[in-house]
């Protein structure tokens, strides 16, 4: 069984000889600094290098996929915002927001950066029959509180909805062409991650008003190619697990905070996760292993670290975890 046919099957409800192990990408990258330090360039912003950093994730790591962006800023950039693009072991980052934007949501027409054209041909250059192909976007509100002020957006969340919701769906509906041109490029399946969109910053009710009509968007759009979509959300997520069933993801990833089997009691998609990054960064490997198995045991589906990995996490765990996962089969 290919590594691709595996992934998908079990996005389908299949059975199958054991799980995938994968590390998607965008924000829950794993372009580690032992993995990309010896490149030449910037896989964040020149197209052979991101392609370079996906295959050399894929042949250290033993991660089951190849995922680009290794950042989430590229969907910023549309809204005109500025970004230090960082360096091979520096992640881009917001330098400077776009205040402004409001007063001009009725005329915006976004168009893709560089960047994002970047990223759509790595993905057709990494295209192929066995290895999966992962399009990562970032989540709706976490491009809304990249662009403006987070404090600002979510004030405007409780005086002025209107306002609130009608940026979100602006922003939801660039990620939706995003996404859509990332499977016309050759993308076998979308993931998506929206840390700032948790249920300790939001609570159940601005969740379930804000975010599931976003991603229930979003989820469709991407069915529509027939391709499946995974969701990751950030920090304790326990007031909303109920909600995210309403999403329409096919596979829902959680921080190490909540537990696979307290999620699997509630959640009805296959869980993804959740081997905990600080432990994968900063554990010893018989741990590593010990906690990848519990994974497996309560009964994740996809086996992947919880969020974002630290550049500092070893090569060495990160094998433990692919390793561990691959005994099973």
């Amino acid at each position: 069984m290919t590594e691709k046919q595996r992934l998908i099957d079990v996005l389908n409800g299949k059975n199958t000889d054991r799980p995938p192990v994968i590390c998607p990408g965008g924000m829950m990258n794993a372009a580690v600094t032992e993995v990309v330090e010896g490149m030449k360039k910037n896989h964040n912003s020149d197209v052979d290098a991101m392609v370079e950093a996906a295959v050399k994730v894929h042949e250290i790591t033993g991660f089951e996929n190849y995922g680009v962006p290794f950042c989430m800023t590229i969907e910023s950039e549309p809204f005109d915002v500025e970004v230090d693009l960082g360096s091979k072991l520096v992640e881009p980052r917001i330098t400077k927001y776009n205040e402004d934007i409001l007063n001009h949501l009725d005329v915006i027409k976004v168009k893709h950066s560089k960047r994002a054209l970047v990223v759509l041909e790595a993905i057709s250059k990494l295209k192929n029959d066995e290895i999966p192909v992962i399009g990562n976007i970032t989540g709706p509100m976490s491009v809304v509180t990249s662009v403006i002020e987070p404090t600002d957006y979510y004030k405007m969340m409780r005086k002025d909805k209107v306002m609130a919701m009608k940026f979100l769906e602006v922003v939801t509906d660039y990620l939706i062409k995003f996404a859509a041109e990332m499977i016309e490029s050759g993308a076998d399946l979308i993931a998506m991650s929206d840390p700032s969109a948790t249920g300790e910053i939001l609570g159940k009710k601005n969740f379930e008003e804000f975010m599931i009509p976003m991603y229930k968007k979003i989820s469709e759009a991407v069915h529509e190619k027939g391709i499946k979509i995974i969701i990751h959300i950030c920090g304790k997520s326990k007031s909303i697990l109920e909600s995210l069933n309403e999403s329409g993801a096919d596979s829902l990833s959680f921080d190490s905070a909540v537990g696979v089997r307290q999620a699997k009691e509630i959640i009805q998609a296959p869980i993804m996760g959740n081997v905990s990054t600080q432990l994968l960064d900063q554990g010893e490997d018989e741990k590593v292993k010990l906690h990848t198995e519990t994974a497996i045991k309560d009964g994740t589906s996809i086996v992947s670290p919880a969020c974002g990995l630290a550049m500092s996490t070893s090569i060495k765990n990160l094998k433990v975890m692919t390793d561990t996962v691959k005994s099973k089969g």
